[in-house]
């Protein structure tokens, strides 16, 4: 026994050495100033970047060059505050501000310029100031620093018991790299718990209060370990926990009396603010979180409200929203209320913004080339006239054309109709037409060519024609909407749609069957529908569909058809970057040829006595998209990258 006193003191006072080993190289290591706040101000009709440091520093600073940069090194300095993005606003001739941890002594401060400005650096008790001049002196100023919440929250994280799933090499690293407690190494062997929590309340200079069932010995060995992460570890190692008071006291005792303790503790109401999120939508989220009592119905509190699904256990609080304010209204125990805060925090942020701008393009070509050579081929009165219309001799009348009583021409004459004509095929007589029926509807050339040939007529008829024909439509529809929020927008017509179904009809006089008749809506035009999904590396997951269509009359008695060129897929893109989604070419080539039988085949002079018509028409799709995250403070408008 008195062996085990022995190396009980003997751990305690190594325990005590190392602190006081630790906390005098502490004393004669300089402490790093921190780098706390970053701020774009106006001052003094231009733009001014301030830099709070909290502690002493050596400023040095340089200018680069394509494009104009201001770098400021801050050697002896240790960022505390996150790296915050800066909002892309342009302020005073600043684009950007940037800073991050250089070295592990030096915060490199980064100032982006529209172009090359004169600067100057300063020094007072709020920190360091980058005056900037040349730049627009108006503007709203930008500030970025830490949560203010993080300072209260730090040891309650460290030490609240939470459930992680992930593996234990990766919060562990975690711990490490945010806890800035003191570190501490120490052995124990057999030692009492309680002893063991004395001499972390020596080491951390806290108040830790130790429950009446907390027994045990612990067996440990700490190397360079923050204090808080080193008595976590202990902790739940014995199956006990840690949580901090309001007052900053720190209560160590088995999960079952925490438990019981937040049976007894009276409930409170808090009513907290929503700003992003709907209010509505986290009910069901928190009354999760809301502290439960597991001992029994009888040891419930009065408030009691919900029955949890999980054995007899009661959820003592009840949380409601109130959608005139976008509030949540929260009673609970007050030890939870403040985790609860926290949660909801995390949960009420920005929903990010896209905006997606799409392309239809739909080009329609068509060539045509049509050639071709009729032939009429009479004698006097023997002839076809559906080429060539000819009069008929014996209506011709004597016209007077110089007023002298006298006729002197003859005039007028009626054509020979085509069903009465007579052609009589004898002697030398002789009668022929081709391609009468071949004609170039609306030719661009038409050249008549005629010879007689004895007693004949030989009239020949070119007719040539080349046509282009393009059509170049082009949409663009755009739309902005929030992360996971499916949007569509539609510009075009809604056509109805009558639908008669003979066999439903009731029936009328006689018997007979009245035929119901039902009108639907169809919408044309052009459609896009999007939902999108930013991943954490600022990509741009889409669903989308994206739709041209057009109403057109059918060549049926079925009423009309629909043409569409539509896409739906799925696809990922980067911020701004341009994709295709949807491709289509069709080309279509028609060549016909008519003429003269065996005449019509001849090569080289085939093409004399017949018609050749060819064409070709191509019909293209193409549909992109692009997408771009709208940063906050951004202006919305078009996307970007087109």
């Amino acid at each position: 026994m008195k062996r085990f006193r022995l190396l009980v003191a003997t751990t305690v006072v190594a325990l005590s050495l190392t602190g006081s080993v630790e906390k005098a190289a502490a004393t004669e290591r300089p402490r790093p100033a921190e780098v706390t706040s970053l701020s774009v101000v106006s001052t003094s009709g231009r733009a001014e970047v301030v830099i709070a440091v909290d502690g002493s520093i050596d400023v040095r600073d340089f200018v680069l060059t394509s494009p104009a940069r201001v770098v400021l090194d801050l050697k002896g300095a240790r960022l505390v505050m996150p790296p915050r993005l800066y909002d892309k606003v342009s302020r005073g001739g600043i684009n950007n501000v940037r800073l991050a941890q250089y070295k592990d002594d030096v915060v490199r401060v980064v100032i982006d310029l529209d172009t090359e400005h004169d600067y100057t650096v300063t020094r007072n008790a709020q920190g360091i100031h980058v005056s900037i001049r040349g730049g627009p002196a108006e503007f709203t100023a930008w500030h970025a620093a830490p949560p203010v919440e993080a300072e209260v929250t730090e040891v309650a994280e460290v030490l609240q018991p939470r459930r992680d799933m992930r593996p234990a090499s990766e919060r562990l690293a975690q711990n490490q790299q945010q806890s800035q407690q003191p570190r501490i190494t120490v052995t124990y062997q057999d030692a009492d718990i309680r002893d063991v929590l004395s001499a972390f309340a020596a080491f951390s200079g806290r108040t830790i209060v130790v429950g009446k069932g907390v027994s045990g010995t612990v067996t440990a060995e700490v190397r360079d370990q923050p204090w808080d992460v080193a008595l976590r570890a202990i902790l739940q190692s014995q199956g006990f926990a840690a949580q901090e008071e309001a007052s900053g006291i720190i209560s160590v005792d088995s999960y079952a009396n925490i438990a019981s303790q937040q049976a007894l503790e009276p409930l409170a109401t808090q009513i907290i603010p929503v700003n992003y999120a709907r209010a509505s939508s986290l009910v069901e989220t928190i009354r999760n979180l809301l502290a439960k009592d597991c001992t029994g119905s009888q040891g419930a509190a009065p408030g009691a409200q919900t029955i949890a699904s999980q054995g007899a256990c009661i959820t003592r609080g009840s949380v409601t929203a109130d959608t005139a304010t976008n509030r949540l209204v929260i009673s609970d125990v007050p030890s939870r209320l403040q985790d609860i805060l926290s949660y909801i925090q995390q949960l009420d942020v920005r929903t990010p913004q896209i905006a997606i701008k799409a392309k239809i393009i739909f080009v329609n070509r068509t060539d045509i080339e049509d050639i071709g050579i009729s032939y009429d081929l009479g004698s006097g009165e023997q002839f076809f006239n559906r080429l060539v219309q000819r009069n008929d001799p014996a209506t011709f009348r004597p016209i007077d054309t110089n007023g002298d009583g006298v006729p002197d021409a003859t005039g007028g004459g009626t054509p020979f109709n085509s069903n009465t004509n007579v052609i009589n095929i004898g002697g030398s007589a002789l009668s022929a037409i081709a391609n009468a029926n071949q004609r170039v509807v609306q030719p661009a050339l038409e050249l008549v060519f005629s010879a007689a040939i004895g007693r004949f007529n030989l009239t020949t008829f070119l007719d040539a024609l080349q046509e282009v024909r393009l059509a170049d439509i082009q949409a663009e529809p755009s739309i902005v909407t929030l992360d996971n929020r499916r949007a569509e927008i539609l510009v075009g017509e809604e056509t109805p749609i009558r639908i008669i179904d003979a066999g439903s009809g009731a029936g009328g006089a006689g018997g007979q069957q009245i035929a119901r008749a039902t009108v639907t809506f169809k919408e044309t035009g052009i459609i896009l529908s999007v939902t999108p999904h930013v991943t954490n590396n600022r990509q741009i997951l889409m669903t989308l569909h994206s739709e041209r269509s057009n109403l057109q009359a059918a060549a049926s008695d079925l009423g009309y058809t629909f043409q569409k060129q539509r896409a739906d897929n799925q696809l990922l893109v980067g911020d701004g970057e341009t994709a295709v989604i949807g491709g289509l070419t069709v080309t279509q080539v028609t060549v016909s040829k008519a003429g003269i039988p065996i005449l019509v085949d001849l090569p080289l002079i085939g093409r004399l006595f017949g018609q050749t018509r060819r064409q070709e028409e191509k019909r293209d799709l193409l549909i992109l998209v692009t997408p771009h995250i709208i940063d906050e403070g951004e202006q919305i408008g078009s996307p970007r990258g087109r």
